[in-house]
């Protein structure tokens, strides 16, 4: 597979911010206006043997009622789009990427456009430096086959290598966030470091800053809501929401505990994301066939 000749560019600039570490409540009390969450239910199994390790998922803006996914490594550079009765719609290839060990992917508003950002980040690129590809996302059709990135990051850490299964981008702040996967027992915190997205189209080599840590272990994936005020971070067990005030950091907002979402059982559960109204949960799982996942939103808010 060829790799990615990242071009020499600026690097865009961007301040330093102080780390904040969390204390994990048991419950959450200090959100103003929760949404309240149904129990989740599954609405489909994913009918493509191409798809065996699902380890993201994001919604497609562009393309009703369906949703991005891709494996974690031993693939193509490849986005299968699926909808929600668990049929493949399309398998799109980023041409000229790589795909050492996908981890997340994500999709977000920019301006007047749509993208997906998916990071080869995980554990597999740690003595490397990690990439994240972003493209305009496709209307589908039958002669899509192939996209080229529209932006392509390969960024390091401030404090070297680190294992990350989970990215978002927040559209209203204009910043990139990764959380770090902890498996030492004895620390169970996870640490969130910030990229700026970039205003041009190209290549850009980058260094991740650190801003907050959470006291939440294994963490797989997270998302954040369109208006950028609403952070979900998943463990294998449950997720945990942040919400961001109009006017605060998401470093100020990961300083408030957050609470926690009861998440359905799942093998190896490594994907979540927002539904197209910014407030439903949508999860899969790896393993052949994979479930697809629903976490309602109960009444009307």
């Amino acid at each position: 597979m060829r790799r990615f000749r990242v071009a020499k560019t600026a690097v865009i600039g961007f301040a330093l911010s102080a780390l904040v570490v969390i204390a994990l409540p048991c419950l959450s009390a200090d959100l103003s206006s929760p949404i309240k969450y149904g129990p989740p239910r599954q609405l489909a199994e994913i009918k493509n043997g191409d798809i065996d390790e699902s380890s993201g998922i994001a919604v497609s803006i562009r393309n009703r009622d369906s949703f991005w996914t891709h494996n974690d490594s031993g693939d193509r550079p490849c986005l299968y789009l699926i909808n929600r009765s668990g049929e493949t719609l399309a398998d799109i290839r980023i041409k000229g990427a790589r795909a050492k060990d996908w981890e997340d992917i994500a999709s977000f508003r920019w301006g007047r456009s749509v993208y997906l950002i998916v990071g080869d980040t995980g554990k597999s690129v740690l003595s490397a430096r990690n990439t994240l590809y972003i493209i305009n996302e496709p209307v589908i059709n039958s002669r899509v086959r192939t996209v080229e990135p529209a932006i392509t990051i390969k960024f390091k850490y401030e404090d070297g290598h680190h294992d990350c299964e989970s990215i978002a981008v927040d559209p209203v702040l204009g910043k990139i966030y990764l959380v770090t996967k902890s498996t030492n027992n004895k620390d169970r915190e996870c640490r969130v470091y910030e990229l700026p997205f970039p205003n041009t189209k190209g290549e850009f080599e980058l260094t991740a800053q650190a801003i907050a840590v959470l006291k939440i272990p294994m963490v797989t994936a997270m998302d954040i809501s369109p208006d950028g005020l609403r952070a979900i971070v998943l463990t294998y067990s449950d997720a945990y929401e942040y919400t961001r005030e109009k006017d605060e950091t998401w470093s100020e907002a990961f300083a408030r505990g957050p609470r926690r979402i009861k998440m359905p059982k799942r093998k190896q559960g490594e994907s979540i994301c927002y539904g197209p109204d910014g407030k439903t949960l949508y999860l899969t799982d790896e393993g052949k066939t994979p479930p697809l996942w629903e976490v309602p939103v109960l009444g009307d808010q």
